[in-house]
């Protein structure tokens, strides 16, 4: 005969996981966009504390649910995470002792990197800047500067380090590890190493972005992300 399995006591946070569903609704109405993920960790110990992407469904009617929503995007779902990335570049180069913050580097507004020329957002330079402003104002010639003056092999190495290219081990079903061209492959192209700094010509899952960032915010320690807090048992008597 079967029997009732454990209780499953998970590390989200219900008043959060209210509020980021109201927040991506409000967003995506407010932007016209079509779908979104938002999650939240705690940096220090990995704990997904909320998730909630949209278009989703009733699991109180899974049989009726579109196949097409019923994988979860935060971890199967990968996009090209764009400047997001950058917060994951300064790091490295701030870690390896490439640069420091106040490090200077004249923007012209562009720079080639392996015969492809990058340019910032507006195609404007703005001069004379240190890589605390190059941050700020999200630069991605900046961005290329530092991770061209890493190197391929301390640049690639740090992606890897913060996760980038490999499932994190997350207690979740259907993870999926991103997309992550490296010097070698063959698909790769030196102009990778100056997009990649700025988070194009890479894919990524929401999963793994919160996560590297938490890194950061957690003097560089990475945590492994989890979900269930707690299973708990009955023994033949019924007794926890």
């Amino acid at each position: 005969a079967p029997r009732p399995g454990p209780n499953l006591i998970l590390t989200v946070d219900r008043n959060i996981q209210n509020i980021i569903r109201e927040e991506l609704e409000h967003a995506l109405e407010e932007f016209g966009a079509e779908k979104g993920t938002v999650m939240v960790m705690n940096p220090k110990t990995g704990a997904i504390m909320a998730s909630y992407s949209i278009p989703t469904y009733d699991p109180n009617h899974f049989g009726e649910a579109d196949p097409s929503v019923l994988s979860d995007p935060a971890v199967s779902g990968i996009w090209e995470p764009g400047s997001i990335m950058k917060v994951v570049t300064w790091g490295g180069g701030l870690d390896s002792g490439t640069i420091s913050p106040g490090t200077t580097f004249y923007d012209d507004g562009a720079l080639e990197v392996g015969g492809r020329v990058i340019y910032n957002w507006d195609r404007k330079g703005r001069g004379l800047v240190t890589m605390e402003e190059g941050l700020i104002q999200s630069l991605n010639t900046v961005a290329a500067f530092i991770s061209t003056s890493m190197g391929t092999g301390r640049f690639y190495n740090y992606l890897r380090r913060f996760g980038f290219g490999t499932t994190t081990g997350v207690d979740l079903a259907s993870e999926e590890p991103g997309m992550m061209r490296q010097p070698g492959d063959s698909n790769w192209f030196p102009s990778d190493l100056g997009t990649n700094a700025f988070g194009q010509g890479i894919a990524v899952t929401p999963l793994q972005m919160i996560t590297a960032v938490s890194a950061v915010a957690n003097h560089g320690i990475l945590m492994r992300p989890y979900i269930v807090h707690q299973l708990i048992t009955e023994d033949e008597n019924g007794q926890e």
